[in-house]
């Protein structure tokens, strides 16, 4: 009799130490799991089979819930001298638990570490409604969708914005498509990838409606303003009014659009370039009328380019790709929500939603967002260099354009 309760003390002693620590690993298990969703996966591998399938939907507090079921389960499984298979359930959810929680921090590690930053240096961002999508896709956070985060820069233009790519003062850097060739073609840190606002109809020539013009034929004899030589706006007012067979024009470096307008309107120029959506203010509100239209002789056009630095491209592919792929959605939004794309553009622009949305339907009629690479515009910028004499001879755009760096869909074989 002694013997026997000797027997049951000493198994006693040796028990409850065994039951305090299983017990204790049921409560760091817990701790571990506490509103963790993926402790339904433990106990789905764990919990008996008529349990399983409720177990797959269990809500976190549920969750903590059937964890002390648990524990309470393997006290009497300890006490009834079954402490293997205690250990063993104790154990696995234990390990389960542990490598979960591992699993969240690396999780908030690869979080804590956030989009790829990249740096974007693009011509006359906040005057211009061709970036438009660019605001798109910041304010509907498609850029934070596709893991990067977008630091805008707003430049200048011309040569200037590109050489900020070799410095590696900037990642990416939209400006005009003559520069973007000329960049890629001169600078082995310097890549093309895309045409931006890819017809010739974003830039018009406007002149008083009192000055009766309302064609090309009327500008025979007329002085046109553009803003500075090797422009865009040179090369498309030279080139459409000789597609146009205009005779005797002559062309004045004058400046911006504002100073285009000043020029128009005391009479030092017939007609000066102009763009959205500073076009559809002086239309609305200034009495001018489009008299050159550049897109009805000049079917392929890209007005800008975009191009990256190299090093940072080949690092980071996914993430430009990613950018490519955030402003085709800011497109596909503005296409099926022109109004409220127009709303966004008020806190962006300088101008009303009624000026802007007459814009961007303008926009939307010649597909200028159309992000697909034209194979055939890229040509048609590279001749027009050749004629105005910035490169001796033709390039082979197959070459320059690196489209590795954009989605499939928006390729083109040249």
């Amino acid at each position: 009799m002694n013997m026997m309760a000797t027997q049951a003390s000493q198994q006693g002693q040796t028990l409850r130490p065994s039951c305090s620590v299983a017990g204790g690993l049921f409560d760091a298990a817990g701790i571990l799991c506490r509103g963790h969703r993926l402790f339904a996966a433990v106990l789905r591998l764990l919990c008996p089979p008529e349990t399983e399938m409720h177990a797959a939907r269990l809500a976190p507090r549920k969750c903590m819930t059937t964890l002390n079921k648990w524990r309470r389960n393997m006290h009497k499984q300890i006490r009834g001298k079954r402490p293997s298979k205690a250990w063993m359930a104790a154990g696995s959810l234990v390990l389960g638990c542990l490598m979960m929680a591992l699993n969240s921090t690396s999780a908030i590690a690869q979080d804590a570490s956030g989009p790829t930053k990249i740096r974007f240096v693009v011509s006359h961002r906040s005057a211009l409604l061709s970036t438009l999508p660019t605001y798109i896709a910041e304010d509907n956070g498609l850029f934070k969708k596709h893991g990067v985060s977008v630091d805008y820069i707003s430049g200048s233009g011309g040569g200037s914005t590109l050489r900020l790519l070799s410095t590696g003062d900037v990642d990416m850097a939209e400006g005009g498509t003559p520069a973007a060739i000329l960049a890629a073609h001169t600078d082995p840190n310097i890549e093309l990838v895309e045409g931006w606002a890819r017809s010739a109809s974003v830039m018009v020539w406007i002149a008083k409606k009192a000055s009766g013009i309302t064609s090309p034929d009327g500008l025979a004899g007329k002085k046109l303003g553009y803003s500075k030589a090797g422009s865009a706006s040179q090369w498309l007012a030279e080139e459409s009014t000789h597609r146009a067979g205009v005779k005797n024009v002559s062309f004045v470096s004058v400046g911006g659009m504002g100073d285009n307008w000043t020029a128009v309107k005391g009479g030092v120029i017939t007609a000066g370039w102009a763009m959205e959506p500073f076009l559809s203010e002086k239309i609305h509100d200034d009495n001018a009328v489009v008299v050159l239209d550049p897109s009805r002789y000049i079917k392929h056009y890209y007005l800008e380019g975009i191009a990256v630095n190299k090093k940072f491209a080949q690092k980071h592919t996914a993430a430009v790709k990613g950018l490519f792929e955030a402003l085709d959605e800011a497109v596909q939004f503005i296409k099926a929500n022109p109004e409220k794309a127009a709303e966004i553009g008020t806190h962006h622009y300088k101008s009303s939603k009624a000026v802007l949305l007459s814009g961007i339907q303008a926009y939307l009629k010649n597909d200028v967002w159309n992000m697909k690479v034209d194979t055939a515009a890229f040509n048609t910028v590279m001749k027009g260099m050749v004629d105005s004499g910035l490169i001796d001879k033709e390039l082979d755009m197959s070459k320059l354009v690196k489209q590795t760096y954009l989605p499939e869909r928006l390729r083109t074989p040249f």
